[in-house]
């Protein structure tokens, strides 16, 4: 086991205030139409991907309609902008030295890694299946 490094106070950080600032931007952008990116997979095979309607759940969140943004993709919403936080956090303290790493290690990192991959797959799935029409983008 690693044991963290020596702390530093929390303004010598520099990763982490400029990505979660890169990603709020790119976020607010996205959500509020001012960027929009096709989904490349969507445009060569026709069906959606994992984060296909992400934009919009998160163009609907900004306005506050969280039940409009879990229609469009409830996968963003529930898990990957958890996951965001949870990892901007980690980063955080481990780049102010209060941690060891930002992602687990040994086998509860890839039990991790492993479960949000399988879940990535399920949510997939369940959106292509007739139980999970309300779950499509269109």
């Amino acid at each position: 086991m690693t044991t963290p490094r020596a702390a530093r106070p929390w303004h010598a950080m520099r990763v982490t205030p400029a990505l979660a600032g890169g990603g709020l931007l790119c976020g607010f952008a996205l959500g509020t139409g001012a960027l929009a990116l096709p989904c490349w997979f969507r445009a060569l095979t026709g069906v959606d991907c994992p984060f296909c309607g992400g934009s919009r759940a998160l163009g609907d969140l900004l306005h506050g309609d969280i039940v409009a943004s879990v229609g469009h993709n409830a996968y963003a919403v529930v898990i990957v902008l958890p996951l965001v936080v949870a990892v901007l956090t980690a980063l955080a303290r481990w780049e102010t030295g209060r941690a060891a790493r930002w992602w687990p290690a040994g086998k509860a990192g890839t039990t991790l890694t492993i479960g949000l991959v399988v879940l990535t797959a399920a949510w997939w799935v369940f959106r292509g299946l007739p139980a999970g029409a309300w779950f499509r983008s269109a």
